[in-house]
């Protein structure tokens, strides 16, 4: 019964280190816009927006699936689960009309990238947003 108890604490304690996590969207220090809302994170990471207001194209970066930050993303900013993301990309593939974004292992690989890749948008915690890259969501309320 005691290994119950330390194994629930454990659980209490894996999610309120998940709830500290804070999302963001981060860009490209050269990116010509400097805040986005969901819904045009939404659009970006679906494709469905392509080029930024200069006519640049847009470069979303994704960590890889499975990652606890990409369902806190994919559920918070576009209202969508790691399934339906896995269908929408399979139809996309299919039909020949896209392919996912590019996926990196790790949030800090995202940041690096974000920030030498012209027109890169991506996410990551908060507390790892450091460098050039700068934040344009913050959907905290």
């Amino acid at each position: 019964m005691k290994n119950f108890y330390i194994a629930l604490l454990g659980c209490f304690i894996a999610t309120g280190a998940l709830a500290q996590n804070s999302l963001v969207v981060i860009a490209n220090p050269t990116v010509a816009v400097d805040k986005v809302d969901a819904s045009q994170v939404t659009q970006i990471f679906l494709k469905q927006i392509q080029t930024w207001p200069d006519g640049k194209p847009i470069q979303p970066i994704d960590i890889k699936e499975g990652s606890p930050l990409r369902t806190d993303f994919y559920s918070k900013i576009t209202g969508r689960s790691p399934g339906q993301m896995r269908s929408y990309w399979a139809r996309q593939a299919f039909t020949g009309m896209g392919f996912p974004p590019k996926e990196l292992a790790t949030a800090d690989d995202v940041s690096k990238a974000v920030q030498a890749t012209p027109g890169a948008i991506g996410y990551i915690d908060k507390k790892n947003a450091t460098g050039s890259a700068k934040i344009v969501l913050d959907p905290r309320p």
